[in-house]
């Protein structure tokens, strides 16, 4: 995974805990002491908060700063689907057909 990608994960992973919460980028950014401008621009990627600000992020989620790098722990309806989608397209036929197969009969 490269910067950008990580970037990307870790701020889909933000946006999804600050959903959880139920808190706007603004409530968000008044709790981090930062703009909500420097929420949007980690959410979409585009930014990474500095050391101190992963804390107060940790501190607001009730997590540990591993816990915001661990893709498993929290994802989105459509963070699923494009994974799925991903493991579908990288997949041979008969991996593709075990799977159609598996979700067919849950």
């Amino acid at each position: 995974m490269n910067d950008n990608e990580v970037k990307e994960v870790f701020g889909r992973k933000i946006k999804e805990y600050r959903e959880k919460f139920q808190l706007s980028q603004e409530e968000l950014s008044e709790k981090l002491d930062i703009t909500q401008r420097q929420v949007s621009m980690i959410e979409r990627g585009l930014s990474f908060p500095k050391l101190s600000t992963l804390n107060k992020i940790s501190q607001v989620f009730g997590c540990n700063i591993q816990d915001l790098f661990d893709n498993d722990y929290l994802q989105s309806e459509t963070l699923l689907k494009e994974q799925l989608k991903i493991i579908i397209d990288s997949s041979d036929y008969n991996k593709i057909k075990a799977l159609y197969l598996i979700a067919k009969n849950l």
